[in-house]
């Protein structure tokens, strides 16, 4: 759209020319009411990256029962929460632990009574090729590179170390362990095969399909990956935030994580 104004010349009446500077004050004012308006009906989540598949789905779903639109933003939920702290744009955080929310929550970035745990993780020792070992142990003895996401900065890396140390042999595989910084670029260092094995989200192998051996993981070997969600304080969006938070854990959404290969409370 192309606008043109045109300035009264000096002879004009008084009230012609004040209407000549006005104007543009006036264009400008309608221009933006509109913009308002269609900012109002989105909403930006940062999104911790074993969660992708079931958020993409239901984000579609979201989009058509309200209308509303939801940009996703995907990473380590150390990462996201940095970029949180230094006033990244987003309304809503669906981090891989409760740690990071609630430490937003002490640090008055996020709303304290919106914390929710949407999905509960599972951890599994995954190849593209047949793992050849009758237990966990003897598997990650035998590889030569085994993937984790970095422990530091996510909740999957930190539980995969933590596998390892109760199983007693991280000492002795230290050097082959390979970090990706988050548990999506881990499941790529094995899917390229340049780690023959490595700890995955149970989620992303059943979201990928993809032909090969898994070992899931018992869930006593780990503490719980309970992953938490919550609403930013600065987010200008407060009420459509809350109706996204409710949908996410309505009864019926959380079989459908649960589907996903996530643990749920929803039978």
């Amino acid at each position: 759209m192309t606008i043109e104004i045109f300035l009264a010349a000096k002879t004009r009446p008084f009230y012609y020319r004040l209407s000549a500077l006005l104007s543009p004050l006036f264009l400008l004012c309608s221009l933006l009411t509109p913009i308002k308006a269609i900012a109002a009906n989105e909403l930006h989540l940062a999104v911790a990256s074993n969660f992708i598949a079931p958020i993409k789905q239901l984000a579609n779903e979201f989009e058509q029962e309200t209308g509303h639109i939801l940009q996703l933003s995907f990473g380590s939920s150390g990462k996201l929460f940095a970029q949180i702290r230094h006033n990244a744009p987003f309304d809503i955080f669906l981090s891989a632990d409760t740690a990071k929310p609630e430490a937003l929550i002490k640090t008055q970035l996020a709303q304290p009574d919106s914390l929710v745990i949407y999905a509960r993780g599972q951890l599994a020792l995954w190849s593209v090729n047949t793992i050849n070992a009758t237990t966990l142990k003897s598997a990650l003895l035998k590889a030569k590179r085994i993937a984790i996401a970095n422990p530091r900065l996510a909740p999957y890396g930190k539980a995969a170390e933590e596998i390892m140390r109760n199983l007693s042999v991280l000492d002795q595989v230290k050097n082959k362990i390979v970090q990706g910084e988050n548990i999506g670029q881990a499941y790529q260092f094995v899917y390229s095969q340049n780690a023959d094995i490595g700890f995955t989200a149970y989620s992303q192998i059943l979201a990928g399909q993809e032909k090969g051996h898994s070992i899931r993981i018992p869930n006593n070997l780990y503490n719980n990956i309970n992953q938490a969600g919550v609403i930013l304080s600065k987010s200008k969006n407060i009420e459509l935030a809350e109706t996204f938070m409710k949908f996410l854990m309505r009864p019926d959404i959380q079989r459908k994580i649960a589907l996903f290969g996530y643990a749920s409370e929803v039978n």
